[in-house]
C-alpha cells in the first residue's frame, strides 16, 4: 500500500467513513486506517452459529424521504438506492414499559399528544403546554446546519422565537414550568436512554432534536443492517480513488511546527499527508495520539474536564421461537421503576454501593431499565437467524468504573487481558441474568429459548474502540457540553480535523455521519450539506460496483471473502 496520501481518517466507525467518503469523492486521495479487523465502528456485526446481531444500529430517523439527512448524505456521494430503509412500527415504533404504565410512541406529533393526554388525563392541560415548547423548538431545529456553526446556532434561536429560553433548560425543568405532574414524567423521559442524557441534564433543545428525528419522520432500519451503512461507504471511498486498511492502530499523529505531516502506526509504519480527521475518541485523540507539546495546556484541560455519556451493556441472544409471530417490529423500553434514566444512573452508582459488589447488584436488578431489539422483526428481508429463529439484543447502560469490572486502570487498552479474570466473568454473568429476567417479562418465556448468548461489556467497547470509559456516545450532551461548548471539526492544530459523536452534531448513526460531513466540508472549505441539499453528487457513482443479490456487507468490512458459517445464506432480494 502507498504510504503517501492526501488525507487520512482515524476510525472506520460512520464519521470517519463518512468523512472518509466525502474526501474521497471531492478528489482527495484518502486512506482510512482501523486498529480492528471490521470496518463500521458500531454499525459493525457479527455472526454466530447462524445468528447475525449488531453491535449498535437500532433504529434510525427519518430515512423515508429524500430530505432525510441520512437520504441525503448517501445521495451526496452517489450511493442513493445502494440501501434500504424498513419502517418500525409506526402505531409504536418505542414502546415504554413502566411498572404503572405501558405506552406506544407513535410517528405523528398530534397523534402522540393525543396518546399523552388519553394516557394522563389529570395533566392534559401541562401537556399541551409541554407540546407546545417542544414542537416550536423542534421546528426550530436543523440538526445538520445547527450545530455546524456559530450563525446556524443564532438562525435556530432566530426561529424558535418565544421558545427559545427553553431550549437550554434541562428537560425536568421545562416539566416543572409546565407544571407536567409525577405520573407523566417517566413517559415524557423514557426515551432519553437512546441520545445517553438523563433528562435532569439533557437541554430540551437535544429532546426536541430527537422527537422531530422519530416523531415527524418515523423510525427506520437498514435492510441488511448497520454494517451496511459503513461498508457502502467503504466502496465509495475506493470508487473514488481512495483505500482502507485492517489492523492499523495509530499510534502517534504526527506533526511538525504546528502542522500535521501524518501518522505513526504499530509495526513503524508512517503514512504522510497534509490532513488527518481523527474519528477516534476525543479525550484519546489530544492526550494519547498527539505528542504533548503540540497540544496547549488549555486545550488539554478542557478535554479533560469533558464528562463522557456513561456506557453500554450488550447482550446478544439467538432464541428458537419466530418471535415476529407474536411480536411487531417495536423496539421495546423496559423499566424496572416508574422513573427515567437519570434516577437508575444514581442508583446503580458504583461508588455509592461503597465498592460492595453485592449491594450495587441488588441495585442494579431494582432499578436497571433496557431497550430489548428484536432484530429479525425489524429486517424481515435478511436472514439474521435460521428459520423460524430470532436473533435479541437486551442492552443497558453502566458504570465504567474499572474497579467494578476487577481490571486496572490500564485496562485493555493498555494491554491488560480481562477474559478470563473471575470478578470480571463473575460481573458480566450477573448483568446478564438480570437482563434475561427482563426481557423474560416483556416475551414470556424468553429464557427458556435461548440457544446462544454472548455479552459485551464497557470493557469489551474499550478493547476494541478504544475508546475512552468503554462510551460509545462521546461526550454526555448536558447543558455544559452542547452547542459552541463541543468541539468543532477544525481543531488549532494545521491539518487536523475531528469527527464523531463529541461534535456539535451529538452522537447516534446520524449524528456521526453529519460530522463527518462536517470534517470534509471543513477540509475542503465548503458548504456541504447545503450542497447536497441542492442535490449536487460529488465523485463517480458510476464506478460503484455492481451490488449484486449475494451482495455481503461484512465481506466489503473485513476486506475479504467471508466462508462456510461466517457467510450469510444467500436470498435472492426481491
Amino acid at each position: 500500500m502507498k504510504t503517501d496520501w492526501d488525507a487520512i481518517v482515524i476510525g472506520s466507525g460512520m464519521g470517519g467513513m463518512t468523512a472518509a467518503a466525502y474526501l474521497a469523492a471531492n478528489g482527495k486521495r484518502t486512506l482510512v486506517l482501523e486498529q480492528g479487523d471490521v470496518l463500521g465502528g458500531c454499525t459493525h456485526v457479527f455472526r454466530r452459529k447462524g445468528y447475525e446481531f449488531e453491535v449498535g444500529v437500532h433504529y434510525l430517523g427519518d430515512c423515508g424521504r429524500p430530505e432525510g439527512n441520512i437520504p441525503t448524505i448517501l445521495r451526496g456521494v452517489g450511493a442513493e438506492g445502494r440501501i434500504e430503509f424498513q419502517e418500525i412500527d409506526p402505531d409504536g415504533f418505542d414502546v415504554l414499559n413502566f411498572p404503572s404504565v405501558r405506552f406506544k410512541v407513535p410517528r405523528g406529533w398530534d397523534l402522540y399528544q393525543d396518546r399523552l393526554i388519553e394516557a394522563f388525563p389529570d395533566d392534559a392541560a401541562a401537556l399541551r403546554r409541554y407540546m407546545r415548547i417542544i414542537r416550536k423548538l423542534a421546528n426550530a431545529v436543523d440538526r445538520a446546519t445547527t450545530p455546524a456553526s456559530t450563525k446556524g446556532l443564532a438562525a435556530t434561536i432566530l426561529r424558535a422565537g418565544w421558545a427559545a429560553p427553553f431550549a437550554i433548560m434541562p428537560l425536568t425543568r421545562v416539566f416543572d414550568v409546565c407544571g407536567i405532574g409525577p405520573a407523566p414524567r417517566p413517559v415524557l423521559g423514557g426515551q432519553t436512554p437512546a441520545f445517553a442524557s438523563p433528562a435532569t441534564r439533557a437541554p430540551a433543545i437535544v429532546q426536541a432534536g430527537f422527537l422531530k428525528n422519530y416523531i415527524e419522520g418515523g423510525a427506520y432500519f437498514p435492510v441488511g443492517g448497520g454494517q451496511s451503512m459503513s461498508a457502502t461507504m467503504a466502496e465509495v471511498v475506493r470508487a473514488n480513488g481512495g483505500d482502507y486498511r485492517l489492523n492499523a492502530r495509530v499510534r502517534q499523529i504526527l506533526v511538525e511546527d504546528g502542522a500535521v505531516t501524518g501518522v505513526l502506526v504499530d509495526g513503524g509504519d508512517v503514512f504522510t499527508a497534509p490532513v488527518v480527521v481523527s474519528n477516534a475518541d476525543l479525550k484519546r485523540t489530544y492526550l494519547e495520539l498527539l505528542d504533548p507539546s503540540d497540544v496547549s495546556a488549555v486545550k488539554k484541560a478542557m478535554v479533560s474536564n469533558y464528562s463522557m455519556a456513561w456506557p453500554l451493556f450488550n447482550t446478544y441472544f439467538g432464541l428458537d421461537i419466530d418471535l415476529a409471530k407474536t411480536m411487531t417490529s417495536s423496539q421495546i423500553w423496559k423499566f424496572r421503576a416508574d422513573a427515567d434514566f437519570g434516577p437508575m444512573q444514581d442508583a446503580i452508582n458504583w461508588k455509592k454501593a461503597g465498592g460492595d459488589r453485592e449491594v450495587w447488584l441488588r441495585a442494579v436488578r431494582e432499578n436497571v431499565c433496557a431497550m430489548i431489539h428484536i432484530g429479525t422483526n425489524k429486517d424481515s428481508a435478511t436472514p439474521l437467524a435460521p428459520a423460524g429463529h430470532s436473533v435479541v439484543e437486551v442492552m443497558t447502560y453502566m458504570p465504567a468504573d474499572h474497579d467494578l469490572w476487577g481490571i486496572s486502570d490500564d485496562g485493555p487498552v493498555g494491554g491488560e487481558k480481562y477474559r478470563d479474570n473471575p470478578t470480571y466473568l463473575a460481573t458480566k454473568d450477573a448483568v446478564t441474568d438480570i437482563l434475561i429476567d427482563l426481557a423474560e417479562e416483556v416475551i414470556p418465556g424468553f429464557r427458556e429459548h435461548i440457544v446462544w448468548q454472548e455479552a459485551g461489556t464497557p470493557i469489551t467497547q474499550e478493547r476494541y474502540t478504544h475508546s475512552t470509559a468503554g462510551g460509545s456516545y462521546g461526550i454526555e450532551m448536558n447543558l455544559r457540553q452542547i452547542g459552541p461548548m463541543r468541539p468543532a471539526p477544525k481543531t488549532d492544530i494545521k491539518g487536523l480535523y475531528l469527527a464523531g459523536a463529541s461534535m456539535g452534531w451529538g452522537p447516534g448513526v446520524e449524528g456521526v455521519m453529519l460530522s463527518g460531513v462536517g470534517a470534509a466540508g471543513a477540509v475542503v472549505s465548503k458548504d456541504l450539506f447545503k450542497e447536497i441539499r441542492n442535490g449536487k453528487v460529488f465523485g463517480v457513482a458510476d464506478q460503484m460496483p455492481p451490488k449484486g443479490n449475494y451482495w455481503d456487507p461484512l465481506a466489503v468490512a473485513t476486506d475479504t471473502v467471508l466462508r462456510g458459517a461466517k457467510a450469510r445464506p444467500k436470498v435472492v432480494n426481491d
